[in-house]
């Protein structure tokens, strides 16, 4: 359940790249007949790879089953194709969006790379023979490897997770009664020419009357019995009155994913009577299908009845995104203390309260209700969501203030996103002082103060976690934050349009990697410290920040409409000021004095009289990339990938040293002991911490472009509007 908030601050994580200065790369060897099952701590900024090798096949090839259970902390998971024994996608490590199989970085997610799929083998006759060249003789008795890496792109925090791994032969048959309940999907929803394309090329291929052996087809998944396990039908373009009386036949069901077939319709409520006959439903994801209708809740949502009961029978991840649903949400929702961790609701029509009913052995994990008509106060009860990493309720109609103590005791929680509604009152301070958290939006609110730590500083505010701090356009009327300049990781700050006062800080070392600083339209005074030369939007040996290959953004220094004098600093000089960060330079609305007639600083908006009356600080150009992020070094994008360096290797597979222990027939690892398992086959620890560091770089390429193409999407088309109508300057908003 992806949203495009939700894809900032997860890739916002990566902006702390920057701060690291070694990393670690863990290898283990392991070799493994059946079930595998490795649980670790997995230190910051650290990467665990593994080279998955299926069974020997015998003439059959085995689908991989791959589980992450996020014990703590955040991980992703990415797997490649292995094939020779490389990397065979750009010659680069497994990593986010240069991975064919990866999870979706769920508190607990899967992902199958199944046997039948277009990259399990080599595709044509020439990498085919290049790839057995030494290995076997022939495709029949090739053993397919994939490489695969765990990655912890924190520099803060530690994680914990538990990887399962299982091979399952690619020769099962469905069982004839689920058969029947895919032909009746497949009757009832496929007739349309551009329906279920996938679904009638494989019928062709095997020239069958109607393909249902879903067991050896891509996406789904079979148990060795033959009951379906997954049913993905994602964008099927299906066209139908879906028969929701067809769910019944799979009993066996985990995973249920129907979205994307905005032309299905259905009733809600009916649906969930019979997936709530589904004992062993875990994932279930109906996002964009806006044809399935009806109110969120049954007329009893308290009972056991409808989408309760199937939260009760241990759903744990729901994605019901961009549907039109309305009605309110129901308090099962958010009581039931089982194993519910992932709740997507964005952009439906839901009204109502946000039930004030969590318990304190919730399992939840990230829950998003933006762009909703919710109203009421922000849940006293969240506080007792420990494991809390993600929350989106911005764009609603919330009112009064944050609970006092939201965020204490909450060591997990990376993102906060309460923009666009009627907040009011004080930051709280639990929050403000957070060492997990990175992304904080409460702009477009009535917030009227910030907490004491951000205003006089705090002991642990060099430790920060924050990289985007969004607090415009609230009624703000505290001190300058000062301790907010010392925090070491911060890239985006934004407090204009608030009543901010009192000076600039005047310390060394402030705004360290800080490339935007819009603190416009505030009541500031004094003058504009030459401490600010070191500020991360002035020093040129970060380097840009890069929002696509070949463009850096245009960097942000904006301290109009204040009452703000003296001299510019001689800082600001042309010469002095990085190409990338001069455009994005506004004094405008200030008594300050400025030597147009030195050529030194005629390039400033207060000597240019068109920027004096309109103060636009142009944008960066368009990117398709949700995030905004730092190059570590000013080295171009190519640089940072790892084309010549092979991955590190953990065999998954028999007839490789150090056995895993078995326990009960089922091999584990604790995967503590590094020294117990290091692969001695050719990459040594320069090569190793290399490899990370390229890894997480090109990870992080895209948090700072995420969070200002997120913050671009608000309505750039109103931002001249709005400038003109107030003389107010904003931040690029929603489209």
């Amino acid at each position: 359940m992806m949203t495009v908030a939700q894809a900032a601050y997860i890739v916002a994580i990566f902006a702390c790249f920057y701060a690291v200065q070694a990393a670690t790369l863990i290898q283990n060897v392991i070799s493994i007949n059946g079930t595998y099952q490795h649980s670790v701590a997995l230190p910051a900024a650290t990467a665990q790879t593994y080279r998955i090798i299926t069974p020997n096949p015998s003439g059959v090839y085995y689908n991989v089953r791959i589980q992450v259970n996020q014990n703590a902390g955040h991980v992703g998971f990415y797997c490649n194709p292995g094939w020779g024994g490389q990397p065979q996608i750009g010659s680069n490590i497994a990593q986010s969006g240069n991975a064919i199989w990866q999870t979706d970085d769920a508190w607990f997610d899967s992902l199958t790379i199944s046997a039948n799929g277009a990259s399990y083998l080599p595709t044509n006759s020439s990498t085919t023979s290049a790839i057995l060249a030494g290995l076997s003789t022939s495709t029949s008795t090739y053993q397919p490897a994939f490489n695969c890496s765990a990655i912890n792109p924190s520099v803060v925090n530690a994680a914990m997770f538990t990887l399962t791994v299982t091979f399952d032969a690619n020769n099962n048959t469905l069982l004839p009664s689920e058969v029947e309940g895919l032909t009746t999907i497949y009757e009832s929803c496929c007739s349309g020419a551009t329906s279920c394309l996938a679904w009638k090329a494989k019928t062709t291929q095997l020239g069958e009357a109607l393909y249902t052996n879903f067991c050896q087809f891509e996406g789904q998944y079979c148990t060795a019995s033959g009951h379906l396990q997954q049913l993905d039908l994602t964008s099927y373009n299906m066209k139908c009155a879906f028969p929701i009386s067809s769910l019944d036949l799979f009993p066996s069901m985990q995973t249920l994913i129907l979205s994307s077939n905005p032309n299905v319709t259905t009733n809600l409520g009916s649906m969930m009577s019979v997936m709530a006959n589904v004992q062993g439903l875990q994932r279930l994801e109906l996002k964009g299908n806006i044809g399935i209708s009806g109110p969120l809740a049954d007329s009893s949502p308290s009972t056991s009845s409808g989408l309760c009961s199937v939260i009760q029978n241990g759903l744990q991840y729901l994605d019901f995104s961009n549907m039109d649903l309305t009605g309110s949400l129901p308090s099962c929702l958010l009581s039931a203390p089982g194993t519910l961790s992932q709740i997507g609701f964005s952009s439906n029509n839901l009204t109502g309260t946000i039930p004030d009913v969590i318990p304190t052995n919730t399992s939840l994990y990230s829950l998003v209700l933006d762009n909703n008509n919710l109203t009421g106060s922000i849940s006293a009860t969240l506080v007792n969501a420990r494991l809390l990493s993600s929350l989106e309720l911005y764009s609603n109609n919330l009112a009064g203030s944050i609970p006092d103590d939201f965020g204490a005791g909450m060591y997990m929680l990376q993102a906060v996103l309460l923009s666009d509604n009627n907040l009011n009152g004080t930051l709280p301070s639990p929050l403000a002082t957070s060492m997990s958290t990175t992304y904080l939006d409460v702009s477009h609110n009535q917030l009227t103060a910030l907490p004491a730590e951000w205003t006089v500083g705090f002991t642990n505010a060099t430790q920060s976690s924050f990289v985007n701090i969004f607090l415009e356009q609230n009624q703000i009327q505290s001190p300058f934050p000062a301790a907010v300049a010392a925090f070491p990781n911060l890239l985006l700050f934004y407090a204009n349009n608030n009543k901010l006062s009192g000076s600039l800080p005047n310390a060394s070392h402030v705004f360290p990697q800080t490339r935007v600083l819009n603190v416009a339209y505030n009541n500031l005074t004094g003058s504009i410290p030459a401490t600010l030369n070191t500020a991360g939007l002035f020093n040129t040996s970060l380097g840009a920040v890069l929002v696509s290959p070949t463009t850096a953004l245009s960097q942000v220094f904006n301290v109009s409409h204040n009452n703000l004098t003296g001299s510019v600093p001689a800082f600001l000089a042309s010469s002095k000021v990085p190409s990338y960060t001069k455009q994005g330079v506004s004094l405008v609305g200030n008594d300050i004095i400025a030597n147009c007639g030195n050529s030194s600083f005629s390039y400033l908006d207060v000597c240019d009289s068109l920027l004096n009356s309109t103060d636009v600080v142009p944008s960066p150009s368009p990117t398709p990339t949700p995030t905004a992020t730092p190059a570590a070094t000013p080295a171009p994008i190519a640089a940072l990938t790892v084309a010549a360096t092979p991955a590190a290797t953990v065999a998954l597979a028999p007839a490789i040293t150090q056995p895993a222990t078995t326990v009960n027939g089922v091999a584990t690892d604790s995967g503590n002991s590094p020294s117990a398992s290091t692969s001695k086959s050719g990459v040594g620890s320069g090569a190793i911490a290399g490899i990370v560091l390229g890894v997480l770089a090109a990870l992080v390429l895209g948090t700072v472009a995420t969070a200002l193409y997120i913050k671009q999407k608000r309505t750039h088309s109103r931002t001249l509007l709005r400038m003109q109508s107030s003389g107010g300057f904003s931040r690029f908003e929603d489209f």
